[in-house]
């Protein structure tokens, strides 16, 4: 039966939306895509560019997400710099965009967030020199923590995470019967759903976002082992059997 009869809402933003569309479609679901949130590039990208031009000084490089692993090596290799240092990641989505770059990750936690990462990273990482290319904004607990164990870390922020209106969700939610809309970042998350969500079921992708939902008053029901698109639509389609 699948998600058959199921409609599902998906406020992943637009241009990375694709692959999940297609998963819950081919488990039989009507999905309607509903960005909150849209990808741009950062106000300045000088910060960005000094660090490609110094990147083979630095001894690893982090991604956290896959916007960040795009933006990066889309500029780094306009600017005719290829990536020969460490790469360390947070998740297998991640592991696999480096990859779909003829890159390869050498540090993989099985814990798909920053906490996994630093499970992993060696303990005491005086001098060493780490580049941390991200969202302008971020959770912090990566770098703090990396610099408490004495390495040099730069954060450069290679795109912006910007809230698009909540009017268009509004109006899905009062003009369909929606069974299940799905968060994939905590920046997805308004804070005004709340009050519109109670006869909805929640999906996260994993557990800063369900952190994030909690946080804004919401109660996820769905969410996957593994924080990859494939287990999160398992999961939603598992729910509902």
């Amino acid at each position: 039966m699948g998600l058959n009869g199921k409609t599902i809402v998906v406020t992943r933003a637009a241009a990375q939306a694709a692959e999940l569309l297609q998963e819950l479609q081919a488990r039989g679901a009507r999905v309607l895509e509903c960005p909150t949130i849209e990808i741009i590039p950062p106000e300045n990208w000088g910060p960005v560019d000094q660090a490609i031009r110094q990147l083979d000084g630095y001894q690893w490089l982090l991604f956290t997400s896959t916007n960040a692993v795009d933006q990066f090596l889309r500029r780094a290799r306009s600017a005719g710099v290829e990536c020969r240092i460490p790469i360390a990641v947070v998740g297998a989505a991640t592991e696999a965009r480096v990859a779909s770059w003829g890159l390869r990750a050498a540090m993989v936690p099985q814990d798909f967030r920053a906490e996994g990462l630093l499970d992993i990273f060696p303990k005491h990482l005086t001098g060493a020199r780490i580049l941390f290319p991200r969202a302008e904004e971020g959770r912090e607990i990566l770098p703090e923590e990396l610099r408490r164990r004495g390495a040099v870390i730069d954060v450069v922020a290679v795109y912006r995470t910007i809230k698009l209106g909540f009017e268009p969700l509004k109006t899905i939610l009062s003009d369909e019967h929606v069974d299940c809309i799905v968060f994939t970042s905590p920046s997805s998350i308004h804070t005004e759903l709340a009050a519109e969500l109670k006869a909805v079921s929640i999906a996260v992708i994993g557990p800063v976002t369900r952190e994030a939902a909690l946080a804004a008053g919401l109660q996820p029901a769905i969410e996957p082992g593994r924080s990859t698109v494939q287990d999160l639509a398992a999961a939603i389609e598992a729910f509902y059997d």
